[in-house]
């Protein structure tokens, strides 16, 4: 351990680091441990947070750069408008809460104060403000708008846009049924769709924080080699640009701590534990979001008007200037009414007719109470104390698993979702001129779902769609649950799980995707080496395995065969049917559609054909010669958020070697890339944890290491450990046998 050397500080607190890198924060009371966190995320991650901010505001195009991609996003912000009701929101915070949140912001700016401006700061101009109340509020915002609102738009979009194409309306409905059933598909083929984001701006709002998908079990005591309660979690979000998006401390007071994964700019432990209780999240995949139809004329005050019943009101128009450093301000008018946002602002002289218009639960008065379920959950003791504190969180949706030293397990869901009219599901838009549409406020937080300690004696989550029977669906988008049904399998199987099996678990990389898919395959495959080495693979995506690879261009080949033909010929197109399966257009939702379909033996979609005809066809065009390893199909390079195309920062060396990805969407460990615009990008497992409530300790490790700069020796040092599967220790010690040294 080793003591770092601070700067003046308000508050007595002592920082040493681990051989990681880990700071250990030591304080006399819980406000100074806050405070130590603060002034450590602002002496190591401080580029982060301020750009993620300034980015969230839309003022990016001012303060960081005058770049296309930038402006786009800026405009796509003030849209969103992260930033609103923050003074309301910070008022309304409880003493206790402000003042906790108080210490955490005088730690930061005491940091960043005393700290030199980073090099991505300095080269772009970047001149740091304070953060503060409102700050932690709007990252906090951009966690759940990244994770939530972005994905759920996207998919909600991508099913118009393939309604607007022309695809036939039965083939459609067969394909997400039930989902489609009542769709008004000639209203819907009438609605006027802004452009998408382009692919560089894209990049950059996927690089913000968010929680994007996870795993997350616990084992109670009887199903335990240690006879103790174990929990495992891991996050999963791109990892492929450093520094992490997580940021690992241990933070001591009296007799207390607080340790695992922290979020740069907010106060709390996201994946941790303190001496009593253990947590891990997944992404809910909640439907918190929904698009209206506005039908739109010119006129009224405001320049636009909008219809309820047979009435004409005026929107209102909220004007926003956008800074640029090297351009004339741009003004944006954004119309938006109690309903909701316009997605696109008419012009002037623009057709009238019908606009996409969105809603989000965050943008409510009361979203910013989440914060305080996370400061609270750090002083609860027992799982079921933490499941009543999470129930009521506003945002994001999650599945929460807890674990506690007495040996109770629990999972408990969380959010605001929307009370909606009984006939509609949330996953297309609908008119708003029918008040009938309209959310009419919230599902009450006990009819969310929760379990104390089953007679299983585990619990998991893996994104799975978790909507109670006969209830409100809380997910209206299907995702594939092969991860979560991989985890009840292992678990149901191992009568006694070690610790050891617990991480090899997380690095677990059989696919029930590819299992399920070649029971159908396979019968109708003609004998030959194709079919004999799909029969013989272990259906593992290790980097060394090319039966991997093989089974993956079986798979696209046939859904190429199925749904590549011309929409003429009622198909989806080959190149987007190629674009939506592939790296770069890739959609859970359209391949779990697909999967399920496949499972049927009869289908308009083959209505004139036979489906074996079509694997066989498939399995024809399966280059067997030219067949890669999984390493060499799927792999990627760490890049430096800030300087990732930079000519200086190659020349500097930021960006590393290209490495295998182990894994696929439908794996445990997903090691999934995608391309976007010129890049590609990842969704991995971003932080592995691991702990037994009876040690006080954690096993743990992560795609980065503790700080942002590229010439520290924490730049990067737990790469080596997330690649290979190993795990370090952390656990709270004390700081009185640390020796000075510089900061690295």
């Amino acid at each position: 351990m080793k003591r770092i050397s601070l700067g003046p500080t308000r508050r007595s607190i002592r920082v040493t680091r681990d051989e990681h890198g880990v700071p250990h924060i030591e304080a006399d009371n819980w406000p100074g441990a806050l405070y130590g966190l603060g002034y450590m995320h602002g002496l190591d991650r401080p580029t982060q947070m301020l750009f993620a901010r300034a980015m969230a505001s839309g003022t990016s195009a001012v303060s960081i750069a005058d770049q296309p991609q930038l402006l786009e996003t800026d405009r796509f912000f003030r849209r969103a408008g992260l930033y609103l009701n923050l003074e309301q929101e910070v008022r309304a915070l409880s003493d206790d809460v402000f003042s906790q949140l108080t210490a955490y912001c005088e730690g930061v700016n005491d940091s960043i104060k005393h700290s030199r401006r980073s090099l991505p700061m300095w080269a772009v101009g970047f001149q740091p403000q304070p953060w503060n109340h409102q700050a932690v509020m709007i990252v906090g915002n951009l966690l759940s708008f990244g994770g939530l609102a972005v994905g759920q738009q996207q998919n909600e979009r991508l099913l118009l846009e393939l309604i607007q194409l022309g695809q036939d309306d039965d083939r459609l409905r067969e394909l997400f049924r039930p989902r489609l059933d009542d769709a008004d598909f000639d209203l819907l083929r009438q609605v006027h769709i802004s452009h998408q984001l382009s692919g560089e701006a894209l990049e950059l709002i996927s690089d913000l924080p968010r929680l994007a998908g996870s795993n997350a079990w616990a084992v109670a005591p009887k199903r335990s080699a240690s006879g103790n309660a174990i929990l495992a979690s891991d996050p999963h979000l791109e990892v492929n640009r450093l520094p992490a998006i997580w940021y690992e401390a241990v933070l001591k007071w009296q007799d207390r701590y607080l340790l695992g994964a922290t979020l740069p700019g907010c106060p709390f432990v996201g994946v941790g534990r303190n001496p009593d209780l253990a947590w891990g999240v997944t992404y809910l995949k909640g439907d918190t979001s929904d698009y209206f139809i506005e039908d739109c004329r010119r006129g009224g005050s405001t320049g636009w008007q909008y219809r309820r019943g047979d009435t004409w009101q005026d929107f209102e128009a909220r004007r926003e200037v956008i800074e640029r450093k090297s351009a004339e301000p741009e003004e944006l008018t954004i119309y938006h009414n109690q309903q909701g946002t316009l997605d696109s602002s008419p012009a002037a002289d623009g057709p009238e007719g019908y606009y996409l218009s969105v809603a989000w639960t965050g943008s409510f008065i009361g979203s910013g109470k989440a914060i305080e379920t996370w400061l609270h959950l750090a002083q609860a003791t027992t799982a079921a104390e933490a499941m009543q504190i999470v129930r009521v969180s506003p945002q994001p949706t999650l599945n929460w698993i807890f674990a506690d030293r007495d040996g109770h397990i629990g999972k408990q869901a969380s959010g605001w979702f929307p009370v909606r009219s009984s006939k509609y599901t949330g996953l297309l838009p609908i008119p708003a001129w029918d008040e009938a549409n309209h959310w009419h406020g919230w599902h009450p937080p006990i009819m969310l779902p929760g379990v104390l300690d089953p007679p299983s004696g585990f619990v998991a989550t893996a994104n799975e769609d978790i909507s109670p029977p006969g209830g409100p669906l809380l997910t209206t988008y299907p995702v594939p649950e092969y991860r979560k049904r991989r985890l009840d399998e292992v678990l149901a199987a191992t009568p006694s799980v070690t610790l050891l099996e617990m991480q090899q678990l997380q690095y677990d990389v059989l696919s029930l995707q590819a299992r399920d898919m070649l029971a159908i395959f396979l019968p109708h495959l003609v004998d030959g080496e194709l079919k004999q080495r799909l029969a013989n693979w272990d259906l593992r995506y290790d980097p060394a395995s090319v039966e991997a690879s093989i089974y993956q261009e079986l798979y696209r080949n046939v859904l190429l065969e199925i749904f590549g033909q011309s929409r003429e010929e009622g198909g989806i197109g080959w190149r987007r049917m190629l674009y939506l399966s592939s790296r770069s257009g890739f959609s859970t939702m359209v391949l779990a559609a697909v999967d399920e379909l496949l499972n049927r033996e009869t289908s308009l979609w083959w209505k004139h054909r036979k489906k074996a005809d079509l694997i066989r066809a498939a399995a024809e065009k399966v280059n067997l010669a030219e067949a890669q390893p999984w390493s060499e199909v799927n792999s990627f390079h760490f890049a430096n958020r800030f300087f990732q195309s930079d000519r200086v920062g190659r020349l500097f060396g930021f960006n590393t070697p290209a490495m295998p990805m182990r894994g696929c969407y439908a794996t445990l460990f997903q090691g999934h890339l995608f391309q976007v615009a010129a890049r590609a990008t990842t969704f991995a497992p971003s932080y592995h944890f691991v702990t037994d409530l009876a040690e006080d300790e954690v096993h743990t490790n992560l795609p980065g290491g503790p700080s942002e700069s590229r010439f520290s020796r924490y730049y990067r040092n737990d790469i080596p450990l997330w690649q290979e599967g190993k795990y370090k220790v952390l656990r709270p010690r004390g700081a009185s046998d640390a020796a000075e040294m510089p900061e690295a």
